[in-house]
């Protein structure tokens, strides 16, 4: 039988490249997943997508409306720009700056 010889250098770059390839993968995957939930919604939102959104009870949706910077339509009552609530949802968010160090320069 014959005897393959692998240098432990080489299977350990090639252990890694697959590594590599599969996190990419998912990242990717991960990336087309949440924009399909992104852009799935119309571009002017009601207050039934908002619950959706933030997974939440329309009271908590009626609480998170009256927020003064919560963006709203100004001429169509209980309707709000896609893009801009989720650029809110995304410059309000502090729960992955207060739980993890995932911003910190130790996880770069």
């Amino acid at each position: 039988m014959p005897s393959i010889n692998i240098p432990l250098s080489e299977m350990a770059n090639e252990v890694v490249v697959d590594h590599i390839k599969l996190l990419c993968q998912q990242a990717y995957e991960q990336g087309v997943e949440d924009a399909r939930k992104k852009f799935s919604f119309p571009e002017v939102l009601t207050k039934e997508h908002l619950v959706e959104i933030f997974q939440v009870e329309k009271s908590t949706v009626n609480k998170i409306v009256a927020i003064p910077t919560f963006p709203k339509l100004k001429d169509v009552r209980a309707r709000y720009p896609r893009e801009q609530v989720f650029s809110w949802i995304t410059n309000n968010s502090t729960w992955v700056d207060k739980n993890t160090n995932y911003f910190s320069k130790e996880a770069m």
